[in-house]
């Protein structure tokens, strides 16, 4: 018993503590999300100003002609002046100031208050109790200015017309959203920002501010922001929404030439929050992913050594701007100057560039690329040139790509030197995400010809082997990829019907298999462990005879099966202790007619600075907003493919006679506005057709395609604040033609658009949004896994040590020459995404052959674009 009190007591104490820290978290939530909401309702105002219908009220408020509210006022203002008795123009001099003050704080050209919104709102409000123009017509009545009141009186219904237009659910999304971006940190948290805090500083921070052209959009953009909060009172509509205004106007989303997946995710964090002064610092993460070709394992390699390649920041178009305002000029090029370099025993020290030049349509032709790349030393050369286009679309081919491609090499094999130079052009193509957005299917072809002329020691030659011959060849090849959670799995076939010119005749069939496997872990914080391995076969049939250049040459080398970056074919057994191309003695002579072969490599981030710090990463805040951003883009995908449905076709083709039966039943309505007790009934129904009317406008004339929100606005599967606005317009002209007595041309005009509105109805009705859901989520799959890579795994700089084995297989084989070799290695790789990624090791040749050493160093560096 003395044992089961305390055990008790304890329980009592943790539930209590459990409890306790439940309802502070619960404390905690409600007043963020009261925050939001506070934030929210303020941010309305300013984005529903934003709206083309609030702009045409604001003009008509300030223009200089008979409907300037303003000077309307004064007019009267001064008229009343001279009228009588006292009492009376007391009470309507006071209604007119009270009105000038609402005019003048809509001013969008001075600093008012509160947000001009709710200024021209409460002007226009028919309650008198707002203080605007209803109650100066209430005020003023009773004096002899009858002929103005009437005048005020029309100008302000035309107003409430236009306004009546606002579309204000875009309005709260808007708002929604960039409340969502607000966050305080530190002493900011549980702060009431706009409750007297003065802005002391402001800056913008951008991961990839190393990017000239980035530094340029941030120097703009902060200048811009510093004008508007810098040492000023804090206020949510400027801090947040004028502000986002600026960020949004430099657009950190680079114009690329390619289409890519665009999310871009701005937060604004409060900061050092005392003696009610406060920091603001606005963080702009733009990120651009091509979604098929994120499921590669070329483009992995490209999120690791390159995150701003692999996020579309450096292939950027120019921006013709001219200079105002002493703004600088954005320094994008579309040049890239790569310097490249390499070292192993048989190559020797090598060195040689890669030079871009990235531009849609170049030289007036569908081409995106011209590639021009030398590396050389000693011992061996290669060159390439190459000119490139691709396509995207939403079809069945996400992706396609067409090259020509000119390529020369020489390179030692320990005894000689193989020699080859082919010109070819290919075409490859990408599935759309296929099983629930879970692979893509790959394939392509090639053509190609040239010459290989090559130099062996006597008595190597094989047999059915030529050592020089003119060549023309035909390449198919095709693959799968699958990306998932920290996995990319890859398998890719190749074919090669191979002739000795002239002649039509298939003198060698090369058939490659090539599987990839990245598997990356997080073991702490952005301490990376990754695993890559490799499985590559191949084999030759030979029914006439073969170039010695097209045999299986086995080493350091890498030799791949098509000349393409975003797709990398492996075709010779990779073992890197054995320097050059030196593994390839067989039993028959040089060059091996079967292998197989497999590579690891294992590496972990000792050293590393992150892409994004790690306390944004894992604010709940930017959580839901990096979510938010996938959900519209997602959103907005499933919109497309929704607008692609016969279902919606056939709404959007009812639209034409919508507009005109709405026009109708409008002109019906206003030949005899009733007065006395209909009047009201009389301008919701118009109010109610307007509205309709101009989101059936909207519908049509919306860029290039239906705009799905407009004719979702129109119907009752409408979600936005205030809208099916069909239902609207039948509900307020059956109550007009009720008031009426059904006068039959009123009544026939409201079945018209009764008749419309249900034919609308079932259309959309019929529209499949499961599937419609299910392609946008498909095809959002690698994007969603690129993205989680991205901004929770992906380091600026990283430093790792590196374990590697190989293994491989040559055949035909005797005792002396081909079989099975292996070699285990170490090493260390540098990463800095913003200059050059760095690999250097040395590999145990177990089981050495003739002549050979018993391991080698190599090393590879690449530099970054020296253009910048």
């Amino acid at each position: 018993m003395k044992f089961v009190m305390p055990i008790l007591l304890s329980i009592f104490m943790v539930a209590s503590l459990l409890a306790s820290t439940q309802v502070c978290l619960g404390q905690q939530t409600r007043e963020r999300q009261q925050s939001i909401e506070q934030e929210t309702n303020t941010l309305v105002s300013y984005y529903a100003a934003d709206d083309q219908h609030y702009k045409n009220v604001s003009a008509r408020l300030f223009t200089n002609d008979e409907t300037n509210i303003q000077r309307g006022l004064e007019d009267l203002q001064a008229r009343v002046a001279q009228s009588t008795p006292p009492e009376q123009v007391a009470r309507c001099d006071e209604a007119i100031k009270l009105a000038l003050i609402r005019t003048r704080n809509a001013d969008p050209s001075r600093e008012s208050s509160g947000p001009p919104y709710e200024s021209v709102n409460d002007l226009l409000s028919d309650d008198p109790t707002f203080f605007g123009l209803t109650n100066v017509i209430v005020s003023c009545n009773a004096l002899p200015v009858a002929t103005q009141l009437a005048s005020l009186k029309s100008v302000k219904e035309d107003l409430q017309g236009e306004f009546a237009l606002i579309d204000l659910g875009r309005a709260l999304r808007r708002a929604k959203s960039a409340a969502l971006h607000t966050v305080p940190e530190g002493s900011c948290q549980n702060v009431k920002l706009d409750e007297g805090y003065l802005v002391s500083s402001s800056r913008i921070e951008n991961p990839f501010h190393f990017i000239p052209w980035v530094q340029t959009k941030m120097d703009n953009a902060g200048k811009a922001i510093r004008d508007l909060v810098d040492n000023k009172p804090f206020s949510y509509s400027v801090a947040v929404g004028e502000a986002f205004s600026r960020i949004e106007k430099e657009d950190f989303m680079p114009q690329t030439s390619d289409a890519r997946m665009g999310i871009r995710i701005e937060v604004v964090a409060a900061e050092n929050c005392s003696n009610k002064h406060v920091d603001l610092v606005y963080r702009v993460y733009s990120t651009q992913i091509l979604p098929v070709l994120s499921a590669a394992p070329e483009s992995r390699v490209t999120e690791k050594e390159s995150p701003q390649t692999a996020t579309g920041q450096t292939n950027v178009k120019i921006e013709k701007i001219p200079p105002a305002r002493g703004e600088t000029q954005p320094s994008s090029k579309p040049l890239r100057f790569i310097p490249l370099g390499g070292y192993d025993s048989v190559n020797k020290l090598s060195g040689g560039s890669r030079f871009e030049v990235n531009s849609k349509h170049l030289l007036g032709l569908p081409l995106d690329q011209i590639v021009i790349q030398g590396q050389g030393s000693s011992q061996m050369k290669s060159t390439s040139g190459s000119v490139k286009g691709a396509f995207d679309s939403q079809g069945w081919l996400a992706h396609s790509e067409w090259l020509a491609n000119y390529s020369y090499f020489s390179r030692p094999t320990g005894t000689g030197h193989l020699k080859s130079g082919n010109l070819s052009a290919q075409f490859s193509a990408i599935s759309k995400p296929l099983a629930g957005g879970n692979l893509t299917m790959r394939f392509g072809g090639l053509l190609e010809g040239g010459n290989q002329q090559s130099r062996l020691a006597a008595g190597l030659v094989a047999p059915k082997t030529v050592t020089s011959a003119g060549v023309a060849s035909l390449k198919l090849y095709a693959g799968l990829d699958s990306r998932i959670s920290h996995n990319i799995l890859s398998a890719s076939y190749g074919l090669q019907l191979g002739s000795l010119r002239p002649g039509t005749r298939v003198d060698w069939r090369k058939q490659i298999g090539d599987v990839r496997h990245e598997f990356w872990y997080p073991l702490g914080d952005h301490r990376i462990l990754d695993l890559e391995s490799r499985l590559t076969l191949g084999s030759i049939q030979i029914p006439g005879r073969i170039p010695v250049s097209e045999r299986f040459f086995g080493g350091n080398n890498e030799e791949l099966f098509i000349p393409n970056d975003t797709w990398e074919i492996r075709q010779n057994p990779v073992i890197r202790a054995i320097p050059g191309s030196s593994f390839f003695r067989t039993s028959q002579g040089a060059g091996g007619t079967r292998f197989i072969s497999y590579n690891l490599t294992a590496a972990y981030s000792i050293w590393r600075k992150v892409l994004i710090p790690t306390e944004i990463t894992n604010d709940d805040d930017f959580k839901s907003s990096l979510k938010d951003s996938i959900d519209v883009v997602t959103n907005t995908i499933q919109n497309y493919y929704t607008t692609k449905d016969k279902g919606f076709a056939d709404t959007v083709a009812l639209l034409p006679k919508l507009k005109t039966a709405l026009a109708d039943l409008q002109t019906v309505v206003q030949s005899a506005p009733p007065t006395g007790p209909f009047e009201a009934d009389f301008k919701k129904c118009v109010s109610a057709i307007k509205i309709a009317s101009s989101r059936a406008n909207e519908a049509v004339q919306a860029s290039g395609d239906f705009d799905l929100g407009s004719v979702n606005a129109l119907l009752s599967v409408s979600t936005e604040v205030d809208e099916d606005r069909l239902t609207k317009v039948i509900a307020t002209a059956t109550k007009l033609a009720q008031d009426l007595g059904n006068p039959p041309a009123l009544t026939a005009k409201i079945n018209d658009v009764d008749q419309i509105r249900n034919a609308m109805e079932t259309d959309f009705g019929r529209i499949d949004i499961p599937k419609a859901k299910a392609e946008a989520k498909a095809d959002m799959a690698f994007t969603r896994r690129t993205l989680n890579t991205m901004f929770k795994e992906v380091n600026l700089y990283a430093i790792s040590p590196v374990f590697v084995f190989d293994i491989a297989k040559m055949s035909p084989q005797s005792t002396a020459f081909g079989g099975t070799r292996s070699g285990p290695g170490l090493g260390v790789r540098f990463e800095i995404a913003t200059m050059a990624h760095f690999t250097a090791g040395y590999a145990w040749n177990r089981k050495r052959g003739p002549g050979e050493a018993p391991g080698t160093v190599f090393f590879s560096i690449g530099v970054r674009d020296l253009f910048h």
